[in-house]
């Protein structure tokens, strides 16, 4: 029988342990950012640096469930949040009741910036696998060092969205989905996710097939259809949710127009 899992909050970390186990103790080394997988510029990981260690930017960690939600369209916040590891999935409902994928959160991505123009979200956050985020306070952001570095992940993520216009803009199928999974691989290298499940060759999808064909304006029959289509070149082979790439060079031409990174 799979064990039911609960929260556990000890010395603001918060973990999922085992119905009827108790609470899981945390080593000290479980909120130091020098402990994290992530490399390559964390805004976390930044600023801990630039207060000389001094200075705990992250004030809570927590792991998630596949499936849990960190917020919904509407709920207040007083925080901006850190993948750490897995994968998050961010969405809009719309009117008919009906869900359009926003954006993919990777290991080293900062989300909850919808909020920082109001006091709520309009998009809803669900974790996409098994995965852990670091909370930084909004009340942080008044920190002058950490300004700089929250300016650099604003217009990080300004370029991604401007980007994605383009992509749905000026596209067929084929051009949309090798230019996504050019940006999945990019993203995944750029923090050092490059351990069995991420590197450059080898593309872990956490996201349905159902979410990719949102997030691109397609309808899932073609996103399969093209998978098969680049499988069937020997340009890259599909199992499960792992996309192996033989021939980069071959799909980053068929993504055609640089892929801003």
């Amino acid at each position: 029988m799979a064990m039911q899992l609960r929260e556990a909050s000890v010395d603001n970390v918060i973990i999922p342990v085992a119905k009827g186990i108790g609470y899981a103790q945390p080593s000290l080394e479980v909120l130091s950012c020098c402990s994290c997988n992530i490399r390559g510029g964390c805004l976390a990981e930044q600023l801990t640096i630039a207060h000389d260690h001094s200075y705990q930017v992250v004030k809570n960690r927590k792991a998630l469930s596949k499936g849990s939600h960190i917020f919904r369209g509407g709920d207040d916040t007083k925080a901006i949040y850190v993948v750490s590891s897995g994968s998050i999935k961010s969405y809009m409902l719309m009117e008919n009741g009906e869900e359009q994928v926003v954006n993919f959160y990777l290991p080293g991505d900062v989300f909850g910036l919808d909020a920082m123009g109001s006091n709520s979200h309009i998009s809803s956050t669900v974790a996409l696998e098994a995965t852990t985020i670091c909370k930084i306070p909004l009340a942080g952001l008044q920190d002058r060092v950490l300004g700089q570095g929250f300016l650099n992940i604003i217009s990080d993520n300004l370029l991604r969205d401007h980007n994605q216009m383009l992509i749905l803009a000026r596209k067929d199928a084929e051009g949309r989905l090798a230019s996504f999974l050019i940006d999945m691989s990019k993203r995944m290298e750029k923090y050092g996710c490059q351990a069995e499940d991420y590197s450059v060759e080898v593309i872990k999808l956490t996201m349905t097939r159902q979410d990719i064909a949102n997030y691109l304006g397609l309808a899932i029959e073609t996103v399969s259809r093209v998978l098969r289509r680049f499988q069937d070149s020997g340009m890259l082979e599909v199992t499960c949710r792992k996309v192996k790439v033989f021939d980069y060079n071959c799909l980053v031409a068929i993504a055609g127009a640089q892929v801003i990174s």
